[in-house]
């Protein structure tokens, strides 16, 4: 079980305002984990066609969370523990994208979250 969870501040809007602003540009940041070798093609088509696209919203402390790539990963994996009822692995990676510099406006973590192994 890999999926995907994206966070984002809380302030930007509900995760499903988020979500559809966002996803004219879900190709380019998923081809993003390809390239940087988060995530085979086979890995993300599966994600994909089983919607384990997960968004979170960061209510308070964005810029800190955005700094400490471990409450990155313990807030995607919970999200994605709230989603599913399933346990993901610790093994959390993790794409910030500045909102600066991305084309729709707002820092986004991009997180794949891997399956538990055995």
């Amino acid at each position: 079980m890999t999926a995907i969870v994206f966070l984002f501040n809380k302030e930007e809007g509900t995760p499903e305002e988020v979500s559809k602003e966002f996803s004219e540009y879900f190709a380019g940041v998923t081809e993003n984990f390809v390239r940087e070798g988060l995530l085979d093609l086979v890995k993300l088509k599966e994600i994909i066609d089983e919607k384990k696209i997960y968004w979170g919203a960061i209510k308070e402390n964005f810029q800190k969370v955005v700094d400490d790539p471990d409450m990155i990963g313990e807030l995607a994996w919970r999200v994605f523990k709230n989603h599913t009822d399933i346990e993901a692995s610790e093994n959390v990676k993790t794409l910030i994208y500045d909102g600066e510099q991305s084309p729709w406006g707002f820092t986004l973590l991009a997180c794949v979250l891997y399956e538990e192994e055995d």
